[in-house]
């Protein structure tokens, strides 16, 4: 098997190059909006432009790094843009950050400047005052003076990786790569400049700034943003100003496309991409009946590769809805057992990757970039097989469940749960135990208008598991906790249903 690609040549060596060629060649189209403002691209170009002057202003210069936070704004991609464009580099910072976790990564960049919208002003309240300013449109200064244009083999972007839990990663990217991973959406979606798309995750993730923003900017085509996701928000927003490309984690897709006013919303939609875990395949084959021009793709990247690693195209959905395809162009693949020798076609081991958009480690992090990174192979902690030319996530290394000796896959089960009518999405893992090592239990959330019931859904699930991985406790969670990109949090769910277990709330089944 294998997937049609787009094999037109990344056009722009930087996201820079590509603003300042839109502007010269297309200066009146729409490049940038947020609810009534509209900015054409010679009008986004000079107002970088003007903030590049105020940046300067403040003592950025390149190879500097600036933290950026805020929802969803013209603000926000002017500086982020500007930053870029003066060869400084930018740290999109999660916005759920409490104010300690912020001010170690502000501490760990050595940051000269931290950028936070009023919103977020109390966020940056560990970080000392002189360092801070207000992330807003009022950010310009005359711009009397050229910039030189930045190097393409220079580091740009600083994306942490570790959510709003843990020491922070943060992985560094030149501004050649960034081009790069936002190219690779082009080859394989087979987008054009008259393509369109609304940002419904937060722009600090990935997906807003490289799936969605540096897609469409290298295109020269438009980007909507929506300040702060919720249902009925994004559901006006894409029937007031209709768009042909989404992409979100499945969980949000599923609350698009089960909310009122979903017909008219998704009716202009010809790109469907989704991510961070499969569409199951009940989901996508009532994508397909409700909206038949829709093409879904499966998108599976990381952080430290730029984002994406690899596709499955619409051809595949259907029959093969679990998996995430086929690598992207220029990108190669291993799996590779604990002895680090790749392992037999279709067996399970850790998923090794290597290419242009590979990050050149976390930031002043040696050791754990060299943990990472092995003789010039980025190790993801996802655990894969392949079959047929086609790859398969098992899910993480450290999510697999030991019970008992037997090796339960959450991903597996999850995907039998979704089958379930009553079931919106699902959530396993697992909870210690001192004889088994781990017990599995799961959490769902119950689809509008549907009762959950736990008996009639074990009896179910034996039809299609093994006794030993179905789970032995079901908890009603409505809605499920979730991370700021809208994925479950699966940490959060299991916390969660361990405390209501605890206090003896939780059903068992």
């Amino acid at each position: 098997m294998k997937q049609h690609l787009d094999d037109r040549p990344l056009p722009f060596p930087t996201l820079s190059a590509a603003l300042a060629h839109w502007a010269a060649a297309t200066p009146g189209n729409p490049a940038l909006t947020a609810g009534p403002e509209e900015l054409t691209y010679a009008q986004l170009s000079e107002r970088v432009f003007r903030c590049m002057a105020w940046l300067a202003e403040q003592g950025v210069k390149p190879g500097n790094r600036v933290v950026i936070v805020g929802h969803n704004t013209i603000a926000w991609v002017v500086h982020y843009l500007a930053v870029l464009s003066l060869g400084a580099m930018i740290a999109p910072a999660n916005n759920r950050l409490n104010a300690t976790q912020f001010a170690d990564q502000v501490d760990l960049l050595e940051a000269v400047l931290v950028l936070a919208d009023d919103a977020h002003s109390e966020i940056a309240s560990h970080v000392p005052a002189e360092r801070v300013r207000r992330l807003s449109d009022d950010n310009q200064s005359p711009a009397t003076a050229g910039f030189p244009s930045p190097d393409p083999r220079s580091p740009a972007l600083i994306s942490f990786t570790s959510g709003t839990t843990g020491k922070p990663k943060g992985a560094t990217l030149t501004q050649e790569a960034l081009a790069e991973a936002s190219w690779a959406f082009v080859r394989v979606l087979g987008t054009h400049q008259d393509d369109s798309t609304l940002v419904v995750v937060p722009m600090f993730h990935n997906t807003g700034f490289v799936d969605q923003f540096g897609h469409m900017l290298l295109l020269g085509a438009r980007t909507d943003l929506l300040y702060k996701f919720s249902t009925k928000e994004s559901v006006a927003a894409l029937s007031a100003r209709p768009v042909t490309y989404l992409a979100a984690v499945p969980s949000i897709i599923r609350l698009i496309m089960l909310a009122d006013g979903a017909d008219k919303a998704l009716a202009s939609v010809r790109v469907l991409l989704y991510g961070g875990s499969p569409m199951p395949g009940a989901w996508i084959d009532e994508l397909l009946a409700k909206w038949p021009n829709l093409r879904p793709f499966h998108g599976y990247g990381m952080t430290e590769y730029g984002s994406a690693v690899s596709f499955l195209t619409p051809e595949y959905a259907r029959d093969y809805g679990e998996s995430v395809g086929f690598p992207v162009p220029g990108t190669s693949i291993r799996i590779v057992g604990e002895d680090g020798v790749d392992v037999a076609p279709g067996a399970v081991g850790e998923l090794w990757v290597q290419g242009p958009t590979m990050m050149q480690g976390y930031w002043r992090q040696p050791e754990l970039t060299a943990s990472k990174i092995h003789e010039g192979w980025l190790r993801t902690g996802d655990l894969a097989r392949v079959d047929d030319g086609l790859y398969y996530i098992e899910g993480r290394v450290d999510d697999v469940i030991n019970r008992g000796g037997e090796k339960v896959l959450p991903a597996h089960v999850e995907a039998v749960l979704a089958g379930l009518e009553s079931v919106g999405q699902s959530c396993v893992f697992a909870v210690p135990d001192p004889i088994l090592q781990n017990r599995v239990w799961a959490a769902i959330e119950e689809r509008p208008g549907q009762a959950f019931d736990q008996d009639a859904a074990r009896e179910s699930m034996r039809s299609g598991l093994p006794d030993y991985a179905v789970p032995e406790r079901i908890e009603v969670l409505n809605p499920l906790p979730r991370t700021a990109s809208g994925k479950i949090d699966r940490r959060a769910v299991a916390a969660r249903v361990q405390g209501l277990a605890a206090q003896g709330l939780a059903r068992q089944a």
